[in-house]
C-alpha cells in the first residue's frame, strides 16, 4: 500500500496539478452550461429576435454578423446570417422585462425595438422580427492565387529552417561525441 501511495504522490507533483486543474476546468466548461442555458429551457424566459439582412435589392447577405442586446442584459448575443441572410438570436428575458429596449446592429445599421410580449402568456412564443436593409452592397473580395502562394512560400521557408536547424544540431552533437585524436 505504501508503494501505491508514493507513486500517487509523485504523480500529483505541482506540475501535474496544473494539468489536472486545466483538465477539470475544461470539463466543467464543456459539460456545465451557463445559467442562461438553464433558464431558457422555459418558454417564458426566451425572447427570440430574428429577421433578414438584405441589400437594397432585397438579396440576402450571407454570413453577416448581427449583434442583439437587450438593455437589461449585461452582454448581448452575436448571431450570423445564413446563406439567405436570415438570422435568429435567443435572449434571456423575464416577465418583468416586457417593454424593455432591444438593439439590433448589423453592418453599421442599428434598429431599436421594444421587447413586446404579454407577461401573463406563458405558452405563446415571444418573438420580434427585425429586418435590416443595408444600402451599400458589401465589397466582394476576389481571392487571388497569390494569397495561397504566400502560405506555401512561408511554409517552405519554415520547413527549410527546421531542416537546417536539425542538420546543424546533429553535426554539432557528432563533433562533441567524436573522440579527440
Amino acid at each position: 500500500m505504501q508503494d501505491v501511495w508514493s507513486v500517487m504522490m509523485r504523480f500529483l507533483r505541482a506540475q501535474h496539478l496544473v494539468y489536472i486543474a486545466g483538465l477539470a476546468l475544461g470539463v466543467w466548461g464543456v459539460f456545465v452550461p451557463s445559467s442562461e442555458v438553464f433558464a431558457t429551457h422555459e418558454n417564458d424566459h426566451r425572447f427570440i429576435v430574428e429577421g433578414y439582412i438584405t441589400d437594397s435589392n432585397g438579396n440576402g447577405l450571407p454570413n453577416t454578423k448581427v449583434f442583439v442586446r437587450a438593455e437589461v442584459l449585461e452582454t448581448g448575443i452575436t448571431a450570423f446570417a445564413d446563406q439567405a441572410g436570415f438570422y435568429s438570436a435567443l435572449l434571456h428575458l423575464h416577465d418583468a422585462d416586457a417593454g424593455k429596449a432591444v438593439t439590433v446592429t448589423a453592418l453599421g445599421t442599428t434598429e431599436h425595438i421594444a421587447a413586446d410580449f404579454d407577461p401573463e402568456d406563458k405558452e405563446t412564443e415571444r418573438k420580434a422580427i427585425v429586418n435590416i436593409v443595408h444600402a451599400v452592397p458589401p465589397v466582394q473580395y476576389q481571392n487571388d492565387a497569390s494569397d495561397s502562394s504566400v502560405y506555401l512560400i512561408w511554409g517552405l521557408v519554415v520547413l527549410i529552417v527546421g531542416i537546417s536547424f536539425g542538420v546543424f544540431t546533429r553535426k554539432l552533437l557528432r563533433r562533441r561525441k567524436a573522440p579527440l585524436a
